[in-house]
């Protein structure tokens, strides 16, 4: 097969989990002997860096540079041919030139796509070939919580060939609010292992109690408090796509806070790290650092939310939190989260205990090893590729029309404008709301 993943999020480095996710599973394919290319943006308003810092970066990983213009730069990565666009407001152009040159069996598209750029793009060029990837809930194109609800997008979403969902929370929600069937397939993103944790604090020492994009989504707040709680306790944070300068302000203000930069390994963070807390406001889809972290024996605290209920495995902590109650539109790339007060006191107490009672630490991250282990024992690295070999084109292809500017409000043709272009670029191709009428389909 020739796959092409056609994704607004970055190839490399991949530090969210959908990205991730995204960027094994390209991988997993081309080593399965599938010819796999990827389309994505080299930088943007999350994350700005220079053709030349991108460049030195991919080399020092050891992707192959393929070939470098004004426009893209195409490298290959452990099997995997990227096409990185420079000006992200070009991204579906690429796509359609990549299609024409590749002729995809299948065109890949993740949720995470404000504007639904991505989908129209690959819809266009590849239709009855699209197979959309259900990541993160809030960026689907219907259900409570989506950022940017669009009439359209859910019916170019339901006249794809295929909905896949990496989690049960998410198989289920495409059911419940999009009428949307889909297959379940948790990624193998984990890795063969052994999976250990190196300790690099001296013998005897505690590790940090640590948390993993920082920002309101995922329960700053919360975090703060812990760390306010326990003065005399070493706390690190990794900001990553969330994470907003006054957020970052927040946590240096804690002098018991230490920010510490993403990496690709994730496993260079766990070594640090005694206790993984996850309080997220939001639903989440799955939690894959929820997994990492138990794989290796370390003890996770985790808000019984979305799919981080699902992540847990069965093993405590989940606690309580008081779920972002909505947002409000600003002129970045997402929504700002309304966030209620938090009560501090269910994660206080389980954080005491573990904290206090190194036997109980010790035998919660005994069975967070052992299910963690377990389930990822049970997942199969070929399930997406038997998905793909059995599934047919779709009969009816919608074709996607280029919607007309008059359907965006001018605070999100700002938020879009944010996210594609970073700074000075064209304004992007407006969101899909006013996509004529293509035929019937259910509402």
């Amino acid at each position: 097969m020739r796959i092409l993943l056609a994704q607004n999020m970055f190839h490399l480095p991949a530090h969210g989990g959908a990205n991730k996710s995204n960027r094994i599973m390209m991988e997993q394919l081309a080593a399965q002997g599938h010819a796999c290319h990827v389309i994505a943006p080299l930088s943007g308003a999350l994350r700005r860096t220079s053709l030349n810092a991108h460049l030195s970066y991919l080399q020092g990983l050891g992707a192959e540079i393929r070939s470098v213009s004004d426009d893209v730069v195409v490298y290959e990565y452990r099997g995997v041919v990227a096409h990185a666009v420079v000006n992200p407001s070009r991204l579906a152009r690429q796509v359609g030139a990549v299609a024409g040159a590749v002729d995809p069996t299948w065109t890949l598209v993740p949720s995470d796509d404000p504007g639904l750029i991505m989908l129209g793009a690959a819809s266009r060029a590849t239709p009855g070939r699209v197979v959309y990837l259900a990541h993160t809930l809030q960026q689907l194109p219907f259900g409570p919580e989506a950022f940017y609800p669009s009439a359209a997008g859910t019916r170019m979403v339901r006249a794809a060939a295929g909905v896949v969902a990496v989690s049960r929370a998410a198989r289920d929600h495409l059911r419940t609010w999009g009428s949307i069937e889909s297959e379940l397939i948790h990624p193998q993103v984990y890795g063969p292992g052994p999976f250990t944790r190196a300790r690099p604090s001296p013998a005897g020492e505690q590790g940090a109690v640590t948390m993993v994009n920082p920002c309101a989504y995922k329960g700053l707040p919360l975090f703060l408090a812990l760390a306010d709680a326990h003065p005399g306790t070493s706390f690190v944070a990794v900001p990553t796509w969330g994470s907003t300068d006054a957020d970052l302000d927040a946590l240096r203000s804690r002098p018991n806070i230490r920010l510490v930069d993403p990496v690709d390994d994730i496993g260079e963070i766990l070594a640090m790290t005694e206790i993984l807390v996850m309080p997220s406001l939001w639903d989440e889809t799955f939690g894959y650092t929820a997994v990492e972290a138990m794989l290796r024996g370390v003890p996770v605290l985790a808000s019984d939310v979305g799919g981080l209920s699902e992540a847990k495995l069965g093993v405590p902590y989940l606690l309580p939190v008081r779920r972002i109650t909505g947002y409000q539109a600003e002129a970045h790339a997402r929504p700002a989260p309304i966030v209620p007060e938090q009560d501090p006191g269910p994660w206080t107490a389980a954080l005491d205990r573990l904290l206090s009672d190194p036997g109980h630490r010790r035998e919660l991250g005994r069975r967070s090893r052992e299910a963690a282990a377990s389930f990822v024992a049970s997942l199969d690295e070929r399930a997406l590729e038997r998905y793909l070999t059995e599934l047919r084109p779709a009969d009816t292809p919608v074709p996607a029309v280029r919607p007309r500017a008059k359907a965006l409000t001018p605070e999100r043709r700002a938020a879009l404008a944010a996210l594609l272009a970073g700074h000075a670029a064209p304004p992007p191709p407006p969101a899909p709301e006013s996509v004529p009428e293509q035929g019937d389909h259910p509402s």
